[in-house]
């Protein structure tokens, strides 16, 4: 209009001008989901007047609702639509083509492919931006980049994944800023969080121990054996320990605290953002390289990471204060043991040192 002043945002490479609606996509998983939130955070603050929108799978979708940088939550039904295909039910077409109607619905100017595979990409390209950024390979997975009018190569070196999206964003034209993963848990939220915190520990110090991996990455498994040697040397210490476990787990999770002992317990399932709200109470996180165990840093938990078939550079909790207990390179998750020299003695006194740090004068604190 005549008289205004022009646009300071930056304008996006092959876009006319600032975007208008921007697509994010990265459809789970949890702790993938997490580590894109900084990135989001960049194009927000990049472009606040712009409506962004977040393509996501149901179970990330708690993460995403209700957050202030997301406008619009679109959920890819990919669980219902296949079990229908498989069983050749020509019903799966109609949950499909009103996901497709809402994604098309959202007429993004430009979309950022966070997640790299063929799927994502194809989802993406289906939504019609016109400034589609994705992966370059080898970084991108199937093919994806394919369907990417801008592809992103990144530095040779092995990237963090949280570095890794906030390079694609600012390729993308966003600007450089603090990476935050904001996970937006509210006052009420974080109230019943130390509630529930207060009702496990009291005074005592509240250690979340996390042994689960998803069944299709079992493999991250350090064997539950050793997770409940490592719990019931921290109860032996006063910690209390609470372990975290998610739907299908609750046997295995309610038989590790008996066999730990007292001072162990299982609280039951809580949803994601219960256990965010919880640990950001908690005094220290002991997990593997889960989604539970990205939502402990995000969240403010110190957390003590075991890794062994997965890689720490790309993986490790993010940000200050944490501890990783790795081999000397990821190993490989067929071997006899993927956990090489990481014994029950050495995590619980690395947990310790770090429950020691955490209650030692002038440490800065968390939410708690």
């Amino acid at each position: 209009m005549p008289g205004m002043a022009p646009s300071r945002e930056p304008v996006p490479p092959g876009l006319p001008a600032p975007p208008r609606r921007i697509l994010v996509v990265r459809l789970g998983a949890i702790g993938d989901v997490v580590r894109t939130l900084p990135a989001v955070r960049l194009l927000r603050r990049t472009w606040p007047r712009a409506r962004i929108a977040w393509l996501v799978e149901p179970a990330a979708r708690p993460l995403v609702d209700g957050h202030p940088d997301v406008d619009e939550t679109i959920v890819f039904p990919r669980g219902a639509i296949a079990r229908d295909a498989r069983r050749l039910d020509p019903a799966f077409l109609a949950p499909l083509r009103e996901f497709l109607d809402r994604l098309r619905a959202a007429r993004p100017d430009l979309s950022v492919d966070f997640q790299g595979s063929f799927k994502s990409g194809l989802l993406a390209w289906l939504a019609g931006a016109p400034a589609r950024f994705a992966f370059d390979g080898p970084y991108s997975r199937e093919g994806s980049h394919l369907f990417a009018t801008h592809r992103v190569a990144l530095p040779p070196d092995r990237v963090h994944r949280v570095l890794r999206a906030a390079w694609l964003a600012r390729a993308a034209g966003a600007r450089e800023g603090p990476l935050e993963a904001d996970l937006a848990l509210s006052p009420a939220e974080l109230a019943a969080g130390r509630e529930r915190r207060d009702r496990l520990a009291g005074e005592r110090p509240l250690v979340a121990l996390a042994p689960f991996a998803s069944a299709r990455q079992a493999w991250k498994r350090w064997p539950l054996p050793r997770w409940a040697e490592v719990a019931a040397r921290l109860a032996a210490t006063g910690a209390r320990v609470a372990v975290v476990a998610g739907p299908g787990e609750e046997e295995e999770a309610a038989r590790l605290a008996r066999e730990a002992g007292e001072g162990v317990t299982f609280p039951g399932v809580w949803t994601l953002r219960e256990l965010a709200a919880v640990l950001a109470h908690a005094d220290l996180f002991v997990g593997g390289d889960t989604g539970p165990m990205h939502l402990a840093w995000a969240a403010g938990c110190r957390v003590l990471a075991i890794y062994g078939p997965t890689d720490p550079a790309l993986n490790a909790p993010f940000g200050e204060g944490h501890r990783v207990l790795a081999p000397p390179r990821p190993t490989n998750r067929w071997s006899g043991d993927p956990f090489p020299g990481i014994t029950p003695e050495r995590v619980a006194a690395e947990a310790r040192a770090l429950l020691e740090t955490a209650s030692s004068p002038g440490r800065e604190g968390g939410p708690r």
